[in-house]
């Protein structure tokens, strides 16, 4: 009986990786096998999108590319394994990188850009932007509601605390918090929890 059940489950999962699959595929520069997109709130020039192997969009969604593409190097990617909860908002003018096995709560906001105010004859949606690429290492996890804003690195299985604002670089194995993100604790890899 119970291995009737996990066979009809695994057929289910199959079932509903090929539909997400051939529903997504075609909208993406690159949609990987297995990954799920739960009901975006919006999707702008899907085309210069990347999502890896297994990935998990959660309800909600907002992926953004702005500005001139060159068709060739997609603006936002995201790596295999990597899990994205609700109402998740990325924007990139220029390049957004998340990598692999990262795990994103909800609402967090991710950008590369920022509008420039510069000219006080320009109302600000005239302006233009500003950009600088962020990139996200592999194994880094996001809390509730931060925000992770232009040109920023965050190093390898990093963490970010609930509703920080991270505005600089963060390195591999802190975690930080507050606003602006500053860092408050080292992990020690050689330790176990």
């Amino acid at each position: 009986m119970n291995q009737d059940r996990s066979s009809l489950r695994r057929l289910l999962n199959l079932f509903t990786a090929l539909y997400h699959y051939l529903k997504w595929s075609w909208r993406f520069y690159r949609f990987g096998f297995r990954s799920r997109l739960v009901r975006p709130d919006m999707l702008t020039n899907s085309k210069a999108i990347c999502v890896g192997k297994k990935v998990h969009i959660r309800k909600g969604a907002r992926l953004e590319t702005v500005g001139a593409w060159d068709g060739r190097t997609p603006k936002i990617k995201i790596g295999d394994h990597t899990s994205i909860h609700l109402y998740f908002h990325c924007g990139a003018a220029e390049s957004v990188t998340i990598g692999k096995n990262v795990l994103i709560a909800g609402r967090v906001y991710i950008t590369d850009h920022d509008h420039v105010f510069d000219n006080p004859g320009l109302p600000p949606s005239r302006a233009g932007l500003k950009s600088s690429p962020v990139v996200i290492e592999d194994e880094v996890w996001i809390g509730e509601g931060a925000v992770v804003l232009k040109g920023v690195t965050v190093g390898k299985r990093a963490v970010i605390g609930a509703n920080a604002v991270v505005t600089k670089d963060v390195p591999p194995y802190s975690v930080v918090g507050g606003i602006p993100a500053r860092v408050i604790k080292t992990i020690d890899i050689n330790s176990r929890l």
